[in-house]
């Protein structure tokens, strides 16, 4: 969680492959849903295709590039996000919770 870290891809071939192989498990959006198309802030680090997380070709393998476990409580948050009624890191584990 350094802040350095963003999806690349070494070609459009590799991230085609992706795509249509439905590896791309998570992109980033703005807050109404819609495409961050790269923007900041809604594409925080400037990843490729606003991809987030993407998954091995089994399905059980997961990597994600924001880090939920940094957004667990409301002072992890940036100043912006504070008056979230429950930090979305939190969130994202309870879902996942919810699905076991």
């Amino acid at each position: 969680a350094h802040g350095e870290g963003r999806f690349l891809v070494r070609s459009p071939e590799v991230l085609a492959r992706l795509e249509t192989g439905g590896q791309v498990a998570l992109r980033y959006a703005r807050p109404d849903g819609t495409p961050a198309k790269g923007t900041y802030p809604a594409n925080p680090n400037g990843s490729v295709a606003d991809i987030a997380g993407i998954c091995n070709a089994g399905g059980n393998v997961f990597g994600l590039m924001p880090h939920p476990e940094d957004a667990i409580w409301p002072y992890h948050l940036p100043n912006r996000e504070r008056e979230r009624q429950t930090p979305w890191g939190l969130l994202l584990f309870q879902n996942a919770m919810r699905k076991l």
